[in-house]
C-alpha cells in the first residue's frame, strides 16, 4: 500500500475549497490540511495550508515533501504579489504540476503571469466546482524522494490512552511494518519500535511510501519525541552540515551567504547559518542532526523577509 502527496497550492481559499469539496474528504486540520481520495487502489493526500500569506513556512513544508503541485488560480485571475511567492516555492522544490481555474477559463497565455518559474510551463485548465473527476495519472513520485532506506517526518505526537505513544507524519521513504525498529533524528541513537500502524483509521501491517500515517511506537515516551522531526530505519546520514548546490531566485534580490536564515528540509524547517562552499554551493549549519541523502533538494527561506520570503532552493551534494 502506497500513496501520492500532492501540493494544493493558491491564495483564494473559495477557489480552492471548490477544486476540493468534490474530489475528496477532508481529514485533518491542525497543521497542514489533509484530504483523501482513493482511487484505483491508490491513495491520494491532498495537502493545503490555511496560514498563507502571513505565513510561508506551511507551504514551504508542503512543497519539500510533495510529488506534484496544482496551482488554483484566484478568481478573475487576479495574480497579486502572493500569488508570485507561491510560484517561487513551487519552482524551488523542481515539483511539475499544473493549473486550474475553478468555474471560469483561464486567461490566454497565463503561463506569463508566472515568467520565471516553473509554473511558466504548467499547463492550465477550467474546472466545475461540481465535478468529481479528476485525472491523476500523471502523479508518479516527486522530486525529494530518498532513493533508498526507509524515511519518515513527524509532525505530531501524543499519548492514547490504552495505546501509548503515537505518532503522527508521512512515509518520505520505503515501507514502513509492524515490528520495525526505528531510530529518531535527533535522538542520540535512540530507537523506537512500531507497534501498530494505521492510515485512514484502519490499522496495517506495512506501508509505502506517500502516505499519511499514524504510528503507535513502543520502548519510549512521548516526551522523547519533542525535538523529533524524522525517524529512519538507520541508512540513512544524519548531519548538523549540509552541502547544497543553491540556485537563488531570480526574485529575490539580496544575498545569503552569511546570514542566518531557515532551511527547508523534507518535512521541517530548521534555523540554520548558511556560509559559502565550493563555487556554486552553500553549507548550512543547522543545531541539529537531520536526514540527508545525494540529491535531496532542500529550500532557504527568510521568515523576517519584508518582501520575498523564500530565496531559492538547492540540491544535497553530502
Amino acid at each position: 500500500m502506497e500513496g501520492r502527496l500532492i501540493g494544493v497550492f493558491g491564495t483564494d481559499a473559495g477557489a480552492k475549497a471548490g477544486l476540493l469539496g468534490p474530489l475528496t474528504k477532508r481529514s485533518e486540520a491542525e497543521g497542514i490540511v489533509v484530504h483523501r481520495r482513493v482511487e484505483s487502489g491508490m491513495n491520494y493526500s491532498f495537502l493545503d495550508d490555511a496560514h498563507f500569506p502571513e505565513k510561508v513556512q506551511g507551504y514551504s513544508r508542503i512543497a519539500s515533501i510533495a510529488d506534484r503541485a496544482i496551482y488554483v488560480l484566484p478568481k478573475s485571475a487576479k495574480i497579486a504579489a502572493p500569488d508570485g511567492e507561491l510560484a517561487v516555492v513551487i519552482d524551488s522544490f523542481g515539483l511539475d504540476g499544473s493549473m486550474v481555474s475553478v468555474d471560469e477559463e483561464p486567461p490566454a497565455g497565463i503561463g506569463a503571469y508566472f515568467k520565471g518559474t516553473r509554473i511558466e510551463g504548467f499547463a492550465s485548465e477550467p474546472r466545475s466546482s461540481l465535478s468529481s473527476v479528476i485525472d491523476l495519472s500523471a502523479v508518479g513520485s516527486g522530486p525529494n524522494v530518498p532513493t533508498k532506506g526507509t524515511l519518515v517526518y513527524i509532525d505530531r505526537a501524543f499519548s492514547v490512552k490504552g495505546v501509548g505513544v503515537v505518532a503522527l507524519g508521512f512515509v518520505l521513504g520505503g515501507t514502513v511494518s509492524v515490528h520495525d525498529e526505528l531510530r529518531l533524528i535527533p535522538g542520540d541513537g535512540k530507537t523506537a519500535e512500531v507497534r501498530g500502524i494505521q492510515v485512514s483509521d484502519v490499522d496495517h501491517e506495512s506501508v509505502g511510501r506517500g502516505l499519511r500515517v499514524g504510528l503507535s511506537l513502543k520502548g519510549l515516551d512521548v516526551d522523547d519525541l519533542d525535538k523529533v522531526s524524522w525517524m529512519d530505519d538507520g541508512t540513512f546520514d544524519v548531519a548538523d552540515r549540509l552541502s547544497f548546490e543553491f540556485k537563488q531566485s531570480r526574485f529575490y534580490r539580496q544575498g545569503v551567504e552569511g546570514r542566518d536564515m531557515h532551511l527547508q528540509l523534507p518535512g521541517e524547517i530548521l534555523t540554520c547559518r548558511l556560509e559559502s562552499g565550493a563555487p556554486g554551493t552553500l553549507v548550512a549549519s543547522l543545531p541539529s542532526g537531520a536526514p540527508v541523502w545525494r540529491g535531496m533538494r532542500v529550500g532557504v527561506v527568510d521568515l523576517n523577509g519584508k518582501g520575498l520570503r523564500v530565496a531559492g532552493g538547492g540540491v544535497c551534494s553530502l
